[in-house]
């Protein structure tokens, strides 16, 4: 056996597939960006993780947790406006602001 195959024992870790519970998250954080087509989610899918997917089966569940993370905070965000001055658009007081 040449020495850097592998052995046939070792196996090749396969992604862990997306939970139940991860799928339902995702279908509540699309729903509250209002983001309801599957086309416009797969869209967004691209966008956010940069992967293209044709199917939400092909997202492990790494994959969706970090999606769900980027989704949550997007969501978060969706009734803010952005100056583009750093000072102005953060988000909690300093130690300026509480004196």
């Amino acid at each position: 056996m040449p020495l850097f195959e592998p052995s046939p024992a070792v196996q090749r870790d396969e992604p862990k597939p997306m939970s139940d519970r991860q799928r339902e998250s995702l279908r509540a954080a699309f729903a509250q960006l209002g983001v309801t087509a599957a086309k416009d989610q797969f869209a967004l899918v691209e966008t956010l993780t940069g992967q293209r997917i044709s199917s939400p089966r092909e997202l492990g569940a790494q994959q969706a947790q970090a999606l769900l993370i980027q989704l949550r905070r997007r969501s978060e965000q969706a009734g803010q406006t952005f100056t583009g001055n750093a000072w102005a658009d953060r988000q909690e007081d300093t130690w300026i602001d509480k004196l």
